[in-house]
């Protein structure tokens, strides 16, 4: 039992601190390229497919880019 709060502790400072990868949405199409910041987006509403949420880490490791309309909506800010 000693030994149980102290690795607890452990356990909870390691995890707690951590942080939480950005996720973004993602068409399922074949022929998309592009990850999506928000559901919201206009290029988004175009999926005619599953719409699914992945880290954006990996969205970029398959070789998806940025949505070029939400690169102009950061532009217009």
């Amino acid at each position: 039992m000693k030994k149980l709060l102290p690795t607890l502790l452990i356990i909870f400072l390691l995890t707690a601190f951590q942080k939480k990868e950005k996720e973004v949405f993602i068409c399922m199409t074949k022929s998309s390229k592009t990850y999506h910041l928000k559901k919201e987006c206009r290029g988004l509403k175009k999926c005619k497919s599953k719409i699914k949420k992945i880290t954006k880490k990996k969205a970029e490791n398959v070789g998806r880019t940025k949505c070029k309309l939400e690169k102009e909506e950061s532009i217009k800010k």
